[in-house]
């Protein structure tokens, strides 16, 4: 499989992790894209059950940037919800939930901390002038 944006997104950041434009960028990436939320059975209407992992370090949803990826991680077929970054960011801030994407199937698997996602909904929430 080629290289996602998030992939080439995540090789940058990680390459100069000292580069804040860079760490931006790839959550930008994030916001933008859209993602495949693992649940733990099929959606009913605009109700999902997401499946949570409880870590050491917190409890994390996980979120594919391609189904295929999903697909791989689970070895099959599993229910989902195809949500855009951005959204799913907003739905977890105030649950103290983490994103592991792409966990065990791509270069760019990484924990997004319970921490991390608050920060990605208060960027994104302040508009493209005041992010920065």
């Amino acid at each position: 499989m080629s290289a996602t944006p998030i992939d080439q997104a995540h090789a940058r950041m990680e390459a100069a992790p000292e580069n804040d434009a860079l760490r931006l960028a790839f959550f930008e990436r994030l916001a933008d894209g859209e993602l495949f939320l693992l649940l733990e059975s099929d959606a009913q209407g605009d109700v999902v059950d997401p499946r949570i992992f409880e870590t050491g370090e917190g409890r994390y949803v996980l979120a594919f940037d391609r189904e295929e990826r999903l697909t791989a991680f689970a070895a099959g077929p599993v229910p989902y919800a195809a949500i855009s970054g951005r959204a799913l960011s907003g739905v977890l801030q105030d649950q103290n939930l983490g994103i592991g994407l792409n966990l065990g199937v791509a270069p760019s698997e990484t924990l997004l901390p319970s921490g991390a996602v608050k920060w990605l909904w208060a960027t994104l929430s302040q508009g493209p002038s005041n992010a920065e």
